[in-house]
């Protein structure tokens, strides 16, 4: 029973980050501060590792998704590859420009007193580590992304063999690094953090913000849905309902498993029922599986706004758009990991947006939580950029 147990948390990062927060939540409520301080110790020596990886894991997944990108497949990858970038992009804004214009009047009372708290007497010298030791990163995460893109054209251009050979054995080592370290690791530093926020008072000010945050969420996801696939109906002259019927489907499979590639069989079939070519579907949907990440920009972009307010941390809309643009090239290459998008962006969030520990952790937490819904957007999503890309190549019999 008890190795059934263990083996149902060990495969289900979900689970298993969850029993993290009930359980930081639980014994933060009893558990003396020399305990507590053990816990906020590891949390700062796993911060310190997260950032000395992030950066590597951006340069290994984005240059070795260049240089395995097939050249031969012309007008139908550039199509998918620009409708998928803007799609993710647009996302984003249209979820600041939401999230700027409610979130602060919806969360008024809630933030005035968060705040306050934050920038108060909380933040003692009782919740300090017992020590701290530093990994600096190689590079920060805009050198990376900018290595990446150089190397990975590069090795395009020059046919580097070898080069590409060590580029794709990196991208193995650093995953080896994720999947053996830093996620099975990843529920520690959460339960720490929840730790540490019900020790200082500050956990019952964050479930009060981010439960409206949430339902604002779920609202952003619908609309952006239905403005998806109205724009794409009216671009392919197609019904933009019955098509998003025919999608369900592979949405409610999304939910269900949070994975976009166990979805990928059933976005399949649907997609093969819109009356697409068949040569579109069977490019367009697995491309798009691991590029198109709209529901993902949505969630990010608004858990971030929302916990920026809520730790009184300035922001504005061209500082946004920065991230936004580079959110959105930086994390194609994240789908498939668990939580991969969220691990992707940390290094980005902390540097660009001025993220502190408990914030990342935050933002960690609820993105593996709400990972099936955005998942379920982005599969959906996926039916409505097949259908532009099927209507903008009709007229080239080589587009494949």
């Amino acid at each position: 029973m008890f190795k059934r147990v263990f083996q149902f948390f060990k495969k289900n990062l979900l689970a298993t980050v969850a029993l993290a927060v009930v359980l930081g939540i639980a014994l933060g409520q009893f558990m003396p501060l020399w305990f507590v301080r053990i816990f906020i110790t590891f949390d700062g020596l796993f911060s310190s590792l997260l950032s000395f990886t992030v950066p590597l894991l951006i340069l290994a997944l984005i240059t070795s998704a260049i240089v395995e990108t097939d050249k031969g497949v012309g007008k139908m990858l550039i199509w998918t590859l620009v409708l998928s970038y803007v799609s993710t992009v647009i996302a984003g804004l249209f979820t600041y420009g939401v999230s700027d214009l409610i979130f602060p009047v919806m969360l008024d009372e809630q933030l005035d007193s968060t705040v306050d708290f934050v920038g108060g007497a909380s933040s003692t010298s009782t919740l300090d580590p017992y020590f701290t030791i530093a990994f600096p990163p190689l590079m920060d995460t805009m050198s990376a992304l900018l290595l990446s893109f150089i190397l990975g054209f590069a090795i395009i251009k020059y046919n580097h063999h070898s080069i590409k050979s060590g580029v794709i054995e990196l991208k193995d080592v650093v995953m080896m690094i994720i999947n053996s370290i830093i996620l099975p690791l990843l529920p520690i530093y959460i339960f720490g953090m929840f730790l540490k926020m019900t020790v200082s008072g500050e956990m019952d000010m964050v479930i009060e913000v981010y439960s409206k945050v949430i339902l604002v969420m779920i609202g952003l996801f619908i609309v952006w849905l239905l403005i998806q696939y109205v724009v794409a109906g009216i671009i392919a002259k197609r019904n933009p309902f019955k098509a998003l019927r025919t999608m369900s489907p592979a949405l409610f499979t999304a939910l269900a498993s949070s994975s976009s590639a166990a979805t990928l069989p059933v976005t399949l079939r649907c997609a093969n029922k819109m009356g697409v070519r068949r040569n579109v579907v069977d490019f367009v949907i697995p491309m798009c599986a691991n590029i198109h990440l709209s529901g993902a920009s949505i969630r990010t972009v608004a858990l971030a706004v929302a916990t920026m307010l809520m730790y009184g941390v300035p922001y504005n809309f061209p500082l946004y758009f920065t991230f936004i643009m580079i959110f959105s090239i930086t994390v194609l290459a994240a789908p498939g990991i668990p939580g991969g998008v969220i691990m992707a962006a940390a290094g980005m969030i902390q540097s660009m947006l001025g993220f502190s520990d408990p914030m990342i952790a935050i933002m960690i937490t609820l993105s593996i939580a709400l990972d099936s819904l955005g998942t379920a957007v982005n599969v959906t999503g996926d039916g409505a950029l097949m259908m532009i890309v099927d209507k903008v190549t009709s007229d080239d019999v080589n587009s494949f």
